[in-house]
């Protein structure tokens, strides 16, 4: 363990310790103290080795009774020390001059404890009080406490200070766990999330889910990668429940939805069961809720039926008895299907029966060939805003139900893990329509470890994001954020211990990010390594492109593809 003193304790609250640098002393058969160029030279095998003192994202070890408590420092300050009235008047009856000191003052969070034989563990149960003795930290113990934590070689980047030293992390634990990628715009996100998943597909097998908002993640995977467009995916009504098929029917508020609810479950119930091929299917029974194919237009035109019926009564014809309760119903489920934004729901052409189940599930999950598809990419550019949250909605219920069902059977988990970009728009606390797809993603983050199946939230704007959702993710990568809202709202979602770490969000490079959480052994400043190729979402270069020769504006080509919702030959 490494013994260069380079200060001492001055000051210890709950989430902080205030250390005080040492001027640099090199006499006798002891150096130590921090010269005022901010460099030692901590001795070793090798020779001397330089290290950077001070800089906000690196650490410290405090002396405790037993072992050393090791922190991350946050912030650096210089401080004027007056001098005492005693020293004044002593220094005015001497004759002699006063010179005020100046101090150098570290401020340091807490992570955790190395023991006597250098071995770490997160938090501490003792924290050291003033005039304790504070160390330098070398590379080669990061490096070991990194080691020892990382399962396996799995590593996002390399440490920000320690350009050499790669950042490994516990990749179970960041998955199974859920986490969450937050920065703001421009921070890094994309590219963050390219790399990550691009270190993912390099496993011999991986299963990955990424909702593609902006369709700029198509090309960074190559052959690794199926892009499943939202312009031909299909994600037919009867794989719905009953839940979400009454969602898009009925308006809960209204007085005749307690009689369409229990009407359209028993048509519904009678439709799964007569139909032709789910007799075949071999099933003891099939409730409202089983995933296999239906008529719908047989429900809505018994409803049609029901809603205009006449019965004979003793003066001739009168109204029969749920005459009229479903003509909203009927206005709105027309609306829906004669809108042909909804074709992917209600208009199936590829998977109209019980049988192209399979084939669905083995298309969401890059199965449909030998060659295994490692990242399946959802792109979600081209379905309309109010249709998304229906389409998300499905597919994750239906992942997560696969999980589920995979597990019962074999025993054993089949690992998935979704990644939701943009996520505050649809995982979004206070907007109604995005209701379907929050709670089919809140019941992954809260079930989802049991079964295999994980959630990891992107977004530039947490404070949108369910609380329910973010308070069960155990691992955090944060890029800048410079929005205070945004910093308070992810200080609040951290442990005490590292709440502090907070103020450097505002400051970080892009492509740089503070990785703090289960998934590593303390909070971990690092550059995230290039993806290669780069995801389409880079900033447009308002300045090189106004540089160059003008050149007729192809706005005919424009306007048919905005009216088509495609790109011809695209």
């Amino acid at each position: 363990m490494n013994d260069y003193k380079i200060g001492r304790v001055v000051g210890v609250s709950g989430e902080r310790i205030f250390i005080t640098l040492m001027d640099h002393s090199d006499g006798g058969d002891i150096e130590e103290g921090v010269p005022p160029t901010m460099i030692v030279n901590l001795p070793g095998d090798t020779g001397p080795t330089p290290l950077l003192i001070g800089q906000p994202g690196t650490f410290v070890s405090v002396g405790l009774p037993s072992g050393r408590l090791l922190a991350m420092i946050t912030t650096i300050d210089m401080k004027e020390s007056a001098p005492l009235q005693a020293e004044i008047r002593n220094a005015e009856a001497e004759g002699d001059a006063i010179i005020e000191e100046q101090k150098r003052v570290v401020s340091a969070v807490p992570v955790g404890t190395l023991d006597v034989a250098g071995t770490f563990e997160r938090g501490a149960d003792v924290l050291p009080t003033v005039n304790s003795s504070a160390f330098a930290v070398p590379p080669a113990t990061i490096d070991s406490i990194y080691r020892q934590y990382a399962d396996g070689n799995f590593f996002l980047g390399h440490l920000s200070l320690i350009p050499d030293q790669q950042a490994n992390i516990n990749l179970d634990a960041f998955l199974s766990r859920h986490g969450a990628i937050l920065g703001q715009t421009g921070g890094g996100k994309s590219w963050t999330v390219a790399s990550f998943l691009q270190k993912i597909a390099a496993f011999p097998q991986s299963t990955v889910v990424l909702f593609d908002l902006h369709g700029e993640y198509g090309s960074a995977f190559g052959d690794e990668a199926d892009v499943i467009s939202g312009a031909d995916i299909e994600l037919p009504y009867w794989l719905m429940n009953s839940e979400e098929l009454l969602g898009l029917m009925v308006d809960r508020s209204e007085s005749a939805a307690p009689n369409q609810i229990a009407k359209f479950k028993e048509l519904l119930q009678g439709a799964k069961d007569r139909h032709p091929e789910n007799q075949t299917l071999g099933l003891d029974r099939i409730t409202i809720d089983t995933p296999v194919y239906f008529d719908f237009a047989k429900i809505l035109n018994e409803f049609r039926r029901l809603d205009t019926q006449m019965v004979a009564g003793q003066r001739g014809e009168r109204q029969g008895p749920l005459f009229g309760q479903f003509t909203r119903l009927l206005m709105r489920v027309d609306s829906r299907l004669n809108d042909r934004r909804y074709d992917l729901i209600f208009h199936p052409q590829t998977y109209a029966t019980s049988a192209s189940m399979e084939d669905l599930f083995r298309r969401l999950l890059g199965a449909t060939s030998a060659a295994r598809k490692k990242v399946v990419i959802i792109d979600l550019s081209p379905v309309p805003f109010d249709v998304r949250n229906s389409v998300i909605s499905l597919i994750l219920r239906c992942l997560f139900d696969f999980a589920y069902w995979y597990r019962r059977v074999n025993g054993t988990s089949y690992p998935i893990a979704v990644f939701a970009d943009e996520a505050h728009i649809y995982l979004n606390d206070s907007d109604s329509d995005a209701r379907s797809s929050r709670e089919s993603a809140e019941r992954i983050a809260k079930e989802g470890r049991k079964y295999g199946i994980s959630l990891t939230v992107i977004s530039q704007r947490p404070r949108e994001v369910s609380a329910t959702i973010l308070s069960q993710c155990n691992s955090f990568l944060c890029l800048r954020l410079s929005n205070p809202d945004d910093q308070s709202y992810v200080r609040n979602l951290l442990p005490d211990s590292v709440r502090g770490i907070t103020s450097m969000f505002s400051t970080l490079r892009r492509g740089e990010g503070i990785l703090l959480g289960d998934s590593v052994m303390m909070p971990t400043r690092i550059r995230i390594d290039p993806p290669n190729p780069t995801p389409h979402s880079e900033d447009t270069s308002f300045y090189a492109t106004w540089n160059e020769d003008p050149e007729e504006i192809d706005v005919a080509g424009v306007l048919d593809a905005w009216r088509r919702q495609a790109v011809t030959g695209a």
